[in-house]
């Protein structure tokens, strides 16, 4: 028994610098991670998930996540007990600690780049729709942002909204998660590479303690299920769950997703779903203009409609209320996790969508 556990440890520890040599030769051919993996194997790996999981009325990752995290907190409490408990046996307590991490580590490590991971080498999505991504002038960012004004102003006038002149939707927040694929459903008449049938995404028990993280949704490939925290603003919701959807179709870049999300929704037959996709990229666009050209920037944000300027206001504030050690923990693994993930800007990779809108900007 104790030799086929060895065995068993061995095979599972394996498995993780078999997974690390898988993903640097994805890396180092993009054009066959994209064919072979991406638009088949992934492809095939989704819809088999995505069939059991969709009929489930429950985020299924919700609950793994919970149990597993339980499970971890179980074992490291029981291992410390051990330790102090027999104290001849500590050394080997703590070795096989190690060896079970290491295990564990190897199998979620591998079935994570399986499932989904290889995603972030394939081919960049600028280069598959053939837009032209290159340094853009101030100039032309601030007419992407008046293009983008001009279409939220006229979009909010058509939106219910609270006492407070705050965005409010007509409908149960369960609508979004059911109607988020028709955006996906138009779209991929244009950009085929869209095209997909997946499980509608789900929407998290939790979320209000989630919104402590800063955490708006999330992927998780072990059940192909987009997870969305329904307690975030309704103004940016319908954009979230879009963009998660994009990772659930393929797009494992933040970037690309939001560019995705933001496709996804204006061609939304839902005009909720066209006012947040355009919102989202109008508070990119405004946020990246800051950066390089702060006069320009306040003229512009001037013309904002009452209504653009409450909802993007009430936004910044509700984060801005859950913010804390928690968030910012949060942020700096997401951070990590995603230059662990060839995105070299971390968590500033999900405003470099900026790029791809412009570059779409100037295709039109």
């Amino acid at each position: 028994m104790k030799k086929s556990l060895t065995k068993k440890q061995f095979f599972l520890i394996s498995l993780l610098p078999l997974g690390i040599l898988l993903t640097q030769l994805s890396r180092i051919f993009p054009n066959i991670t994209e064919k072979y993996y991406s638009l088949f194997l992934y492809e095939i790996i989704t819809t088999i998930l995505s069939s059991i999981t969709r009929y489930l009325p429950f985020s299924l990752a919700e609950y793994i996540i919970v149990s597993f995290s339980t499970f971890v907190l179980w074992y490291i409490s029981k291992t410390i007990f051990n330790v102090l408990k027999h104290k001849t046996k500590r050394r080997k307590i703590i070795k096989n600690l190690l060896l079970n991490t290491l295990a564990a580590s190897g199998l979620i490590y591998f079935s994570f780049q399986l499932l989904w991971g290889f995603n972030y080498q394939r081919l960049p999505l600028a280069k598959t729709l053939k837009l032209n991504v290159h340094n853009s002038t101030t100039n032309e960012l601030a007419h992407l942002c008046e293009d983008l004004i001009t279409s939220s102003n006229d979009l909010r006038e058509k939106i219910s909204q609270n006492k407070n002149g705050v965005m409010k939707l007509p409908y149960n927040k369960k609508v979004i998660l059911e109607n988020a694929h028709l955006g996906y459903d138009k779209a991929s008449l244009q950009y085929v590479i869209l095209k997909g049938t997946y499980g509608i995404p789900k929407g998290i028990l939790l979320s209000h303690p989630m919104c402590y993280t800063g955490i708006t949704g999330f992927y998780f490939p072990f059940t192909s299920e987009a997870n969305i925290n329904m307690s975030e603003p309704d103004s940016y919701l319908p954009f979230t769950t879009s963009h998660e959807m994009a990772h659930q179709i393929g797009f494992a870049k933040e970037d690309e997703a939001n560019f995705i999300a933001y496709i996804a929704c204006i061609n939304n037959p839902d005009i909720n779903f066209k006012y947040s996709g355009t919102l989202a990229a109008l508070t990119y666009s405004l946020n990246s203009l800051r950066q390089y050209d702060p006069q320009k920037y306040k003229e512009l944000f001037s013309f904002c409609s009452k209504g653009v300027l409450n909802d993007m206001i009430y936004n910044e504030n509700f984060w801005e209320s859950y913010s804390g050690r928690i968030e910012k923990i949060s942020k700096e693994i997401n951070d990590t996790y995603l230059k662990s993930a060839s995105q070299r800007s971390g968590i500033k990779s999900y405003s470099a969508m900026v790029d791809l809108l412009l570059a779409n900007y100037r295709k039109k």
